[in-house]
């Protein structure tokens, strides 16, 4: 049995945005876990959140760092019985960044645990990591949209060019 969990996507954005998505726990925050990770060789860090309904969290420590290309850090769960290994691998190319993940169990792991790492890692790359990017500008993430409170009832002139669902009853349904 195949002991790695193995992934690769291209991206429409810059490496160094891919980057800061893979690095900043701002960022992490919003498509992974709230964490308190730094890409720094050595720092240990901690993912938090819910496992199967229970508060659970993920520790490991970066092994590799090499900015805007290559990072690796160990992935302990808790279930493997030992760290597996993470390497996020990226290279600009024409229009944006092709990104290689790789997931390495450390000892001979259990079916249900590599099924379950096949299965979230896939949605963290084809998923919530896509969004998140998308959402990103160059050096920040976008601020929520904004609530806009009016003190006056709309006129209906208003309501007519307000954005919405709304559609005139003739385009609803047309046979």
């Amino acid at each position: 049995m195949n002991e790695n969990v193995a992934f690769e996507a291209f991206y429409p954005h810059p490496a160094e945005r891919v980057w800061q998505a893979l690095t900043d726990p701002k960022a992490l925050a919003n498509w992974m876990l709230p964490t308190d990770f730094r890409p720094l060789i050595g720092f240990r860090f901690r993912f938090e959140g819910l496992t199967r309904g229970k508060k659970g969290q993920v520790t490991g420590e970066v092994l590799e760092v090499v900015e805007g290309a290559r990072l690796r850090y160990t992935w302990d769960d808790g279930e493997a019985g030992s760290p597996s290994v993470v390497t996020w691998t990226l290279q600009p190319q024409d229009g944006g960044t092709r990104v290689s993940l790789t997931h390495e169990a450390a000892i001979p792991a259990e079916p249900y645990i590599l099924i379950e790492a096949n299965l979230n890692w896939r949605y963290a790359m084809y998923a919530s990591l896509p969004v998140v990017l998308a959402l990103m500008r160059e050096n920040a993430l976008r601020p929520p949209v904004p609530i806009t409170y009016i003190t006056e009832a709309p006129s209906q002139e208003d309501n007519n060019r307000r954005a919405g669902f709304r559609q005139e009853e003739e385009t609803v349904c047309r046979r």
